[in-house]
């Protein structure tokens, strides 16, 4: 049995474009890897079995099983594993957790199976399963575009310490997408600004312009995600929504105020580093 380890993300902004033909948005995304991590143990089998530390997920609905699924579909090869994951990153955080399995799931596989789809294959095969799987095929920093699955990684890595909260609210990706109207949308020449700062590495002033179309809306549906940006701000921190949401991050390290405040609040904490 191997144990593979499955590193969530944070998006350093994300901006809202036009609404594309097939029915989907336009986006522009930075994202980040993170060492929070779900485990995933694997082992060859007679036949696949897929389970989960969180009952609520269901294995024949799960990214896991999708990726195997096209994954024997595009090669042939039957998939029969037997594969347990341990989730620590939570459902519904906007953190990746399902993306992130499946990419995870798919390189190992492929990797078990004699590489027979290369990794450029492989990236157009996660994007079948999910909008952000494509980004955790080989994870670190990029820029994501289109739906998600157009991207661009930069050579360097961000070295930073974050902090994460989870305020045990599972948001919808699908329901916040649903509320985005034509006024939350952002124009190209905003977007070329935040790019051309990025394209000459000037990432501190890059942070300075972080927002996130999709948290506005995810804060106005729960309103926990504001009780934790205002705690953030009262104790002299910044927070930032990750994806759609839930979850909160800030960078550098919690200190004890906010680890009693996420106790009393029964707010999950994690401490992490940019990866």
């Amino acid at each position: 049995m191997e144990i593979l380890l499955s590193p969530a993300k944070i998006n350093l902004g994300l901006w809202v474009l036009e609404k594309r033909p097939d029915g989907f948005h336009n986006i522009y995304t930075v994202m980040h890897t993170v060492s929070l991590y779900d485990r995933i143990f694997i082992k060859p089998s007679f036949t696949q079995k897929i389970t989960f530390s969180n009952p609520k997920i269901k294995p024949k609905e799960s990214t896991v099983y999708k990726a195997l699924k096209v994954f024997e579909e595009i090669t042939g090869i039957p998939q029969n594993y037997e594969i347990y994951v341990e989730k620590n990153i939570p459902t519904g955080s906007g953190l990746g957790g399902g993306s992130s399995n499946a990419a995870v799931i798919l390189k190992k596989i492929n990797e078990l199976a004699g590489t027979p789809i290369s990794e450029k294959e492989l990236l157009k095969i996660a994007g079948y399963i999910g909008s952000d799987v494509p980004f955790f095929i080989k994870g670190g920093f990029a820029v994501a575009t289109g739906r998600g699955e157009v991207l661009h990684f930069f050579g360097e890595k961000l070295n930073k310490k974050v902090f994460i909260i989870y305020p045990e609210v599972e948001s919808s990706t699908e329901e916040i997408y649903s509320r985005v109207t034509s006024g939350m949308l952002t124009n190209k020449d905003q977007i070329s600004i935040i790019d051309n700062l990025l394209k000459e590495n000037k990432f501190d002033e890059f942070l300075e312009e972080l927002d996130n179309t999709l948290g506005k809306i995810a804060r106005e549906k729960y309103p926990v995600i504001g009780e934790v940006l205002n705690t953030l701000e009262f104790l002299g921190y910044r927070g930032y929504i990750t994806g759609s949401g839930s979850a909160v991050f800030s960078f550098g390290t919690a200190d004890k105020r906010i680890k009693d405040i996420c106790r009393v609040r029964n707010w999950k904490i994690f401490e992490a580093e940019l990866i």
